[in-house]
């Protein structure tokens, strides 16, 4: 997928990859409403006052983990290295155009960004390879971040039929949390239920 890229380049000559991405099929004239936004610097931290909410938002730049995390906090939905490759680049390109078409619900949670009607997850600009019921227990924690969602209900929305689920939800909740690591915390909270993001107990 292709489209039209809006970009801004701050004391960055971007003018070779602004050329394969036109002969990779992108749009850079600035014509019309863009796609999505692709912003380039070689300094991380001059990029988040360019970021705008509703903007599907492409950052190469040169990042260590706690720049990454900054640019996706302040509204990225991914970042890559300054080096990357044009075709790389497209490809970043073409798929947060796939994920901001329209009708397509969106959630956030700190570095977790949920595309609901495609059913994608992305943490810290990486893509999350979830099972289908992980993801929908995921949906269900993001839709109230940092607030305890009962085991009991999530249990009665993924499994309304089962009279003994708990120790499915509890698989569910393990793999969750591999899935996601350190960046986006999953905390039980006793016997009441989880809670997505947010401190700890």
């Amino acid at each position: 997928m292709t489209g039209r890229l809006a970009l801004t380049a701050l004391n960055y000559d971007a003018g070779g990859l602004i050329q394969e991405l036109s002969a990779l099929g992108w749009d850079t004239t600035g014509d019309g409403t863009p796609d999505v936004r692709l912003l380039i610097a070689a300094d991380a931290g001059a990029l988040p006052r360019y970021l705008k909410e509703g903007w599907p938002t492409l950052c190469l730049a040169t990042v260590g983990t706690e720049a990454e995390s900054a640019l996706l906090r302040a509204g990225a939905h991914m970042v890559l290295p300054l080096d990357t490759a044009a075709t790389a680049v497209a490809a970043a390109l073409s798929a947060l155009a796939r994920l901001a078409a329209p009708g397509d619900r969106a959630l956030r949670v700190g570095d977790l960004a949920l595309h609901v009607d495609r059913r994608l997850a992305w943490c810290r600009g990486r893509p999350l390879a979830l099972a289908p019921l992980d993801f929908d227990l995921l949906v269900l924690l993001a839709e109230r971040p940092g607030q305890v969602v009962p085991a009991a209900e999530l249990r009665a929305r993924l499994w309304p039929d089962a009279t003994n689920s708990a120790g499915r939800l509890t698989a569910h909740i393990h793999s969750l949390r591999r899935a996601l690591g350190p960046a986006v915390p999953l905390h039980t909270r006793g016997h009441q239920g989880y809670v997505l993001g947010g401190a700890g107990p």
